[in-house]
């Protein structure tokens, strides 16, 4: 009896190890499929670029139109190009609590080299400004997953540029920062917050400011903070899917 009661125990244990094993092997598939979606959806918005600033309805009922004419106003590099913009909205979630704030403005480009054309044009022309004298900023858009991502290295960025150091994106959310003329990965934003921790405190002086509040420095294309909330972490590269 004892004997067979040890024979069941081992049964139900070994198959309880079986399913373990499974899960795992499940998770890892989940993983890797969600890895690939999302690098999907990534390549399905690189030729779309975020515009804010831009107050409401000044693009009227065309706002393709209103955008291509104003390009090369605002970005003086772009005078002479031929841009091509399939199409043009502005995005609301319905939970925007600041109605006083323009809602972002996404365009699709049909060639990619235009979309990078205005991104280091705006960032060379930086600040860029509308005539009603508000600063416009034009930034890369990913899909939901990556921009998370990002997101979650907000607070890391802001203290690495308090502390004057360089930093910016690599894709799909990989922290890069540049410390005595060496640059270091970070995957995670405890890792990067870790080696910032470890750095004697140096703090920046006030960050010099535009007449509308935002910084007077080119906006990292790349930054953590710069899908709809508008904060900067200095300079950096702009890197993308196609390098």
């Amino acid at each position: 009896m004892a004997k067979c009661t040890q024979d069941r125990v081992d049964s139900v244990q070994a198959a309880a190890r079986e399913d373990r094993r499974s899960v795992i092997d499940l998770k890892k598939q989940l993983d890797l499929l969600t890895t690939k979606l999302t690098d999907l959806e990534d390549r399905g918005h690189r030729n779309n670029i975020r515009l804010t600033g831009l107050p409401e309805m000044m693009e009227g009922s065309d706002t393709v139109g209103y955008i291509k004419a104003n390009l090369p106003k605002w970005i003086p590099s772009l005078e002479g190009r031929d841009i091509n913009i399939e199409r043009a909205h502005r995005v609301y979630n319905g939970r925007d609590t600041n109605t006083k704030k323009p809602h972002t403005l996404i365009f699709r480009l049909l060639r990619w080299q235009d979309r990078s054309a205005i991104l280091k044009g705006a960032h060379k022309a930086y600040p860029v400004k509308h005539a009603t004298n508000t600063t416009l900023l034009f930034f890369p858009d990913f899909s939901p997953t990556t921009t998370a991502k990002r997101k979650s290295f907000s607070p890391v960025m802001k203290k690495a540029t308090a502390m004057g150091l360089e930093s910016f994106f690599i894709y799909p959310a990989v922290m890069k920062i540049e410390h005595s003329a060496k640059k270091m990965a970070f995957e995670s934003p405890q890792l990067a917050e870790d080696f910032i921790n470890s750095l004697p405190r140096k703090l920046n002086p006030a960050t010099p400011q535009c007449d509308d509040g935002t910084p007077a420095f080119p906006p990292n294309l790349n930054s953590a903070a710069n899908y709809d909330g508008n904060q900067h972490a200095g300079e950096g590269n702009l890197v993308d899917m196609n390098d």
